[in-house]
């Protein structure tokens, strides 16, 4: 993914997620997070100002601090003027959150004393007011979408490119003022260079150095990574966890494999399978599959090999379903079932396989592995009759063949199939049963 996709997330952070698969996280334990809440340094600036402010009882009970105070409170708690900004806000929501606040020193009660959960609350509330007033949403989001480090150049280009095209659409809408372009790369080049000094201040963020050439990289902290998941998942949205694999079903359990690496996926299947009953696990995967994605299908087939012969006759019931057929013969025949499969079927299945790459590869790596032990020749004549399989995703598998294929005989056959399966004119051949002898 580009930074500028990421910056993206600025404007409308939530539609754009949509089009995302966002990545499995491990979430660190509870009382670590708790630990390292304790001391950021934002909450900590709070929980001075708390003190400092207790001594006046007009600020006791206070929502804003004027400017002279928070230079008085600057000056007297060695801290920044925005730093007295950013923790008032955070004091003030805190002392909402937590009412009534611990007698008789406050803030410095719940991160010296306060529980796990206190704690946690407190430090949520934080990163809510944090992230509304300095609008830091898209960044954090963002970073929780890469699932990684991000080097902060391309997060710095991103920023102001995507700064510019808002200048722009302003301008488009009546704002002719001609804009200093030096000035205003400058000007945001110090909105995030402050954007991720606030979030660091508050642990949301953790700097780090790319191993090739140095550069500084970003990503979001054990303790930002959690509350980045918790807002998403309160929003609706599906944030995979690892580790968690037991408290899924089926479909949650295929979709956290869809971003998992090979060895914490087998981790995951590891997990579901120990809380299932075989061939109730197998039926479950079965239904998923069913309403499933051609990626899902794949993996549900994956997980169904785990758990082998129990299996048997739930994925026997699937050859009477048109998405599963192919895939569940396949799995019949190499469990030694004596299963007869049509070349119909073996042609669906090889788009149903090449579409379900699609969903997590690159269209050239897909191409690569699709049909990788046969000759140009051989490929040419399959890759010509494709447009006839009755599968939704043939036109876009074709597409990257056509697109991709190192050979141009390969590639010009599959441009011309995928003319043939887009044109309205186009009469798909219905798949065959899978017979049994």
């Amino acid at each position: 993914m580009q930074p500028a996709d990421l910056i993206g997330l600025d404007h409308d952070a939530h539609d754009t997620a949509r089009q995302l698969k966002l990545p499995s996280v491990r979430l660190a334990p509870r009382e670590d997070l708790a630990s390292l809440a304790r001391v950021a340094p934002l909450l900590r600036a709070a929980r001075d100002l708390d003190q400092w402010a207790a001594s006046d009882g007009s600020l006791a009970l206070a929502t804003e601090i004027d400017p002279a105070r928070a230079a008085e409170a600057a000056s007297a708690l060695d801290l920044a003027p925005r730093e007295v900004i950013a923790a008032w806000r955070v004091l003030v929501a805190a002392r909402e959150a937590t009412m009534p606040m611990p007698e008789p020193s406050g803030l410095a009660d719940v991160l010296g004393g306060g529980s796990t959960e206190v704690v946690l609350e407190v430090w949520d509330t934080a990163l809510t007011v944090v992230l509304a007033s300095e609008e830091l949403d898209g960044i954090a989001t963002a970073l929780y979408t890469v699932g990684g480090p991000v080097g902060i150049d391309g997060l710095f280009d991103a920023y102001v490119a995507a700064a510019g095209a808002d200048r722009e659409a302003g301008q488009a809408g009546g704002d002719e003022s001609a804009p200093d372009d030096a000035g205003e790369v400058q000007e945001h080049g110090a909105t995030l260079s402050l954007a991720l000094e606030t979030l660091a201040d508050l642990a949301v963020v953790e700097l780090g150095t790319e191993e090739s050439d140095g550069s500084l990289t970003v990503s979001l902290s054990p303790l930002g990574t959690w509350g980045v998941h918790r807002r998403l998942r309160a929003q609706g949205w599906h944030v995979p966890v690892l580790g968690a694999a037991a408290s899924y079903d089926a479909l949650g359990l295929l979709a956290a494999l869809a971003n998992c690496d090979a060895e914490d996926g087998e981790a995951e299947i590891t997990t579901w399978l120990a809380a299932s009953e075989p061939a109730a696990a197998a039926a479950e995967l079965i239904a998923a599959a069913g309403d499933g994605s051609p990626g899902q299908r794949g993996a549900a087939f994956a997980v169904l090999d785990r758990i082998g012969l129990p299996a048997l006759d739930q994925v026997r019931a699937a050859l009477t379903h048109p998405q599963l057929r192919a895939h569940a013969a396949v799995w019949l025949i190499e469990h030694g079932e004596d299963i007869r499969l049509d070349p119909d079927d073996r042609t669906w299945l090889l788009v149903d396989l090449g579409a379900g790459l699609l969903e997590e590869a690159n269209p050239r790596d897909v191409v690569a592995e699709l049909l990788p032990s046969l000759p140009a020749k051989d490929q040419a004549e399959i890759v010509a009759e494709l447009w006839q399989v009755d599968h939704p995703e043939v036109t876009r598998l074709l597409t990257a063949l056509s697109d991709h294929h190192p050979d141009p005989a390969v590639a010009r056959a599959a441009r011309k199939a995928a003319f043939k399966a887009a044109s309205p004119a186009a009469s798909p051949v219905p798949s065959q049963a899978v017979s049994a002898d």
